[in-house]
């Protein structure tokens, strides 16, 4: 958390002003994070307990309940940590993008993404009600859009970002039919939706 004596002297550490107390509490809350995408990752959402991510954090359950008051928001504190870090990994993902290679940098980018992060595809499917405003999806897609324009200067911005909006619904379905998909089918459905967003591209940049 960013205080103001921080912003008064770009100098001072990130944490000045944050008292040990806060401290210990963003760390507690951290490990609780980590415990939970560790379980979450190997078991699936629904055969977790809270007892059982308070026992992997190695802390009380009434100090996993200080925190989270169930599951499902615990769960969702960890998608929206993934959502915040998905803007930071596409906009370097697509600094560069080649023409040639957008489709498979798209499709391989967030398999990336989604094997760094346990947790990732058990809550993708899992049934939480997490939702977000237009405001809140836009960065992304803005981000996706910036990039076709760079390819395709002739692009007009709402038809970028058209084209932005129909390659996150591309990516999405991706995620669905792989989270579902037995181990040795993924690489079909690699293979099949590579292709899919090949054909699209190559459309909206000809």
């Amino acid at each position: 958390m960013r205080v103001s004596s921080t912003s008064a002297n770009p100098t001072a550490p990130a944490n000045a002003g944050r008292s040990p107390k806060q401290g210990r509490a963003e760390l507690r809350r951290a490990s609780f994070l980590r415990a939970a995408e560790q379980l979450f990752g190997s078991l699936g959402y629904e055969a977790v307990t809270m007892t059982a991510i308070a026992e992997q954090a190695q802390a009380s359950i009434g100090a996993l309940y200080d925190y989270f008051p169930d599951k499902p928001a615990l769960a969702l504190a960890l998608i929206t940590q993934y959502t915040q870090e998905a803007e930071g990994h596409w906009a370097k993902a697509l600094q560069r993008p080649v023409d040639a290679t957008l489709a498979d940098t798209f499709i391989a980018s967030i398999l990336d993404f989604a094997r760094d992060r346990p947790a990732y595809l058990p809550l993708f499917d899992a049934p939480l009600a997490f939702t977000r405003t237009r405001r809140e999806r836009e960065p992304l897609r803005r981000t996706i859009a910036a990039s076709l324009q760079m390819l395709k200067p002739s692009l007009t911005a709402d038809r970028a970002f058209l084209n932005a909006q129909v390659i996150v619904a591309i990516i999405k379905g991706l995620l669905g039919v792989y989270s579902q998909a037995l181990p040795e089918d993924r690489e079909a459905v690699v293979a099949e939706f590579t292709r899919v967003m090949r054909l699209y591209l190559a459309d909206a940049l000809a």
